[in-house]
């Protein structure tokens, strides 16, 4: 795990955001300090590790996790005050952008962090190539590091702030500032759905192009690998079935699915997880370190944010599924998310926060294959079934082949998506891009029960500072 150098280089290019400024055109304070200190290849990967850091803890912090998971219909709150307006879908447009708090409202704090990320992104990709001599494989390789980031950042980003691509015609609709530069005084204007995912494709081509493919990757920084899974996530959303299943094939090849032989699940989220293509590393503020990412273990390890029943129901339908493991007795008697492990790295003040945060692996690739086969229809409809089954049946060996077709088939692949993938932050966007309205069975506020398809809440709002500073639409219904 790489900390202390990194540390200090998180601190040094992280900054505060004024209330009064827009967060898309503040001034960058740490533009000077970022020229002065990347003089080299070593002083610029420490920079990208810095921005890594930044990805882990104040963009993708706990909160987002949870998010995409309790504004749908896998996690539902206790007595714990914050998110609770994500979890009613009464969000606001508002000025406030601290850390997540009692009193938040809004996903201004994300925004912030993503905007700061890409500008960053943007600062190595524009000055990378004056060092390029020192070494012309690891320039390529920080260099497509930091074009897979801003892709990655900017396709959360467009999944929180804008209705999914196929809500309008060819993803006509509005969607978010895609920033290819780090000129903070550059203006921003919000692109289409369509023009953000040509973006986001684009970098990741351009990255697929300079990293260099090994057989071994390191799942803890974004590698050739994970561009690939990217670009799957990225054309399913999309709507581009073709593409999507030969990218996920590709990616299978290279990176299986875990099996109970090589430690599925009870590995899955540490450093001998061999299907992750991308993980978040643990980092607390013991052991001499000074930054906690806080990952989201530590809210359900106190059962302050608990599991549906339904998705509760789901996994435990079938008695001799492992994945019931991911399911425990919470508090009131509700039930507790116990799906990621504690303590992986031993000696961190919250062991709850020990475990690698992985957020993408190869169960969701082959997920997306037999999605994208299944949408292709026809003659591909028996390869759907082949990528259903191998999770299905790895889960419960004792199960029978899948034979369902048409609805009934995407039916059975929405549902094991939705197990699968439980409690990792993707249940929203897969909802809305399947254009289903939100259903909480065990929920008895009328106003919180149900959440149709289409509908504004959906989403959250643009920042009031970029509205009325940076000329930025609002979304509808803010």
């Amino acid at each position: 795990m790489r900390t202390i150098q990194y540390i200090v280089i998180f601190f040094l290019f992280s900054t505060w955001v004024s209330c009064k400024k827009d967060f898309l055109e503040v001034p960058d304070k740490s533009v000077l300090l970022r020229q002065a200190y990347i003089n080299d290849l070593p002083t610029a990967e420490q920079y990208l590790r810095g921005v890594y850091l930044t990805f882990a803890g104040e963009f993708n912090s706990q909160w987002l996790m949870i998010y995409g998971d309790l504004a749908a219909d896998n996690i539902r709150p206790t007595t714990y005050p914050i998110l609770v307006p994500h979890y009613k879908w009464s969000l606001q447009a508002n000025t406030e952008i601290g850390s997540f708090s009692n009193a938040t409202v809004n996903l201004n704090y994300i925004w912030r962090a993503g905007y700061k990320i890409v500008r960053d992104c943007s600062f190595l990709i524009e000055n990378i190539d004056q060092y390029r001599s020192e070494n012309e494989e690891q320039a390529n390789d920080l260099k497509a590091q930091a074009f897979t980031l801003r892709a990655l950042t900017h396709f959360m980003l467009v999944n929180m702030f804008a209705q999914s691509y196929n809500f309008s015609e060819s993803g006509s609709h509005l969607g978010v500032p895609y920033v290819t530069i780090s000129d903070w005084r550059q203006p921003a204007r919000r692109e289409t759905v369509a023009k953000v995912y040509e973006n986001v494709i684009s970098d990741l081509h351009t990255a697929e192009s300079l990293f260099t493919a090994t057989e071994s990757i390191n799942p803890t920084s974004l590698n050739w690998l994970a561009a690939k899974g990217l670009l799957s996530r990225v054309y399913l959303f999309k709507g581009d079935h073709e593409t999507a299943k030969n990218l996920a094939i590709e990616v299978l090849a290279k990176r299986p699915i875990m099996n109970g032989a090589n430690g599925y699940p009870l590995k899955l989220f540490t450093n001998q997880e061999t299907e992750a293509l991308f993980q978040l590393t643990p980092a607390s503020t013991s052991a001499g370190q000074s930054v906690s990412l806080g990952f989201a273990g530590q809210f359900y390890s106190t059962s302050r944010y608990l599991a549906s029943k339904d998705i509760a129901d789901l996994l435990s339908l079938n008695t001799t599924d492992v994945r019931k493991i991911w399911i425990g007795a919470g508090s009131g008697g509700g039930f507790k998310i116990t799906k990621y492990p504690t303590n992986v790295v031993p000696g961190f003040a919250a062991p709850a926060t020990s475990y690698y945060q992985t957020l993408l692996r190869s169960s969701e690739i082959c997920l997306n294959a037999s999605e994208a086969y299944a949408k292709l229809g026809g003659i591909y409809e028996d390869s759907a079934r082949f990528y259903l089954d191998a999770i299905r049946k790895r889960a419960v060996p004792s199960t029978s082949s899948s034979t369902a077709t048409g609805p009934a088939l995407l039916d059975s692949i929405y549902t094991e998506r939705r197990k699968e993938l439980a409690f990792e932050g993707q249940r929203l966007y897969d909802l809305l891009r399947w254009k289903r309205p939100i259903t909480r069975l065990d929920e008895s506020d009328p106003g919180s029960k149900t959440l149709p398809y289409p509908s504004k809440k959906a989403i959250a709002p643009i920042p009031i500072q970029d509205v009325n500073i940076n000329g930025l639409q609002q979304n509808d219904g803010y």
